[in-house]
């Protein structure tokens, strides 16, 4: 994948840390509303942010020109709505391989079928610290190299 310009906005760099914390049960947590999302959450699963993203899927050895979606942040998935409505799930449970590049602005995620998805845009501090606490656990927000950026607040 290429390197894209995706600048990374001190907002998104805040959030993500503030993110980071709420995960770790430092700090409560921002709950969303699901109903005001219009989206159906599992009885367990709770949802922690809405951010912008572009998303792209590797198929024949192409990536896919990116789309704009709003990506929603839960703890069992992100949940992308695109512009014209439509949703697609990326569930945590399902991943087999991932690579988090903020420096580059890519979060790809894998899951052993041939078509790597990846997102991109400013706010990938905030997805990044999502994908590490959903993949690896709290413990790898404060060791997992992709979130340095963040634990340095840059």
């Amino acid at each position: 994948m290429q390197t894209v310009q995706t600048p990374t906005s001190d907002g998104a760099v805040s959030d993500a840390r503030a993110l980071a914390l709420e995960l770790a049960g430092v700090r409560q947590c921002q709950w969303l509303d699901p109903m005001a999302l219009g989206v159906v959450l599992r009885p367990e699963e709770a949802a922690f942010r809405v951010v912008a993203a572009s998303f792209a899927i590797r198929l024949d050895g192409q990536w896919t020109v990116g789309e704009s979606a709003s990506v929603l942040i839960t703890s069992e998935r992100l949940l992308l709505r695109f512009g014209a409505g439509e949703l697609a799930a990326l569930w945590w449970a399902g991943v087999v391989g991932v690579e988090i590049d903020v420096e580059r602005g890519w979060l790809v995620l894998d899951y052993g079928d041939g078509m790597p998805r990846a997102i991109l845009g400013p706010a990938l501090n905030v997805l990044a610290v999502a994908a590490v606490w959903a993949l690896y656990g709290a413990e790898a927000l404060l060791t997992h190299r992709a979130l340095a950026s963040v634990r340095r607040g840059r």
